[in-house]
């Protein structure tokens, strides 16, 4: 019974695998050239550990994103937590980040920009420590728009030049 059960277990594993995979292959070259980005964050805290880590977010990253958006390199950078409560919720908070379609390149790299903003590096490390040692788990996954105008939408067919290549 055990090992069919484990059969059963890797099966389920290696399906789930490759429908990942079936998924992050069937996007590729969908990216419509005028339409802003959409990146999503989500993340995972201890119980009883979400204020600090909010507070956390705010005093030493989230400078980071404002600054982003006054040089419009991001349009604009949401924190959600989840409204109810859930059985084994896979996340607590959710960000939500929208740049243009055409991003504006920043004017230094980010870790001059956290020089500028930081200029105490010690206190921004242990912040940033702290604030990871109180994510249990992270990810980071983006958004196509699919243009349900075009008469062949799709999520095979490649776009080149804001045009479905057949």
């Amino acid at each position: 019974m055990k090992k069919k059960l484990l059969v059963v277990f890797t099966l389920f594993g290696l399906l789930l695998a490759g429908i990942q995979t079936a998924s992050a292959q069937a996007l590729s070259g969908r990216d419509l050239p005028d339409r802003p980005r959409v990146g999503i964050s989500y993340y995972k805290v201890p119980p009883g550990k979400h204020d600090e880590w909010i507070q956390l977010y705010q005093k030493w990253h989230r400078p980071i994103m404002d600054a982003q958006i006054a040089n419009g390199t991001t349009i604009s950078s949401t924190l959600y937590a989840l409204r109810s409560h859930q059985f084994g919720g896979n996340y607590d908070f959710v960000i939500v980040s929208v740049s243009p379609a055409k991003a504006k390149p920043f004017p230094v790299s980010r870790g001059e920009l956290i020089q500028q903003l930081f200029p105490d590096i010690e206190a921004y490390t242990a912040g940033e420590r702290r604030r990871w040692e109180l994510t249990i788990d992270h990810a980071d996954t983006s958004l196509l728009e699919i243009d349900l105008e075009d008469p062949n939408a799709s999520v095979y067919y490649p776009i080149v030049n804001g045009r479905v290549v057949r």
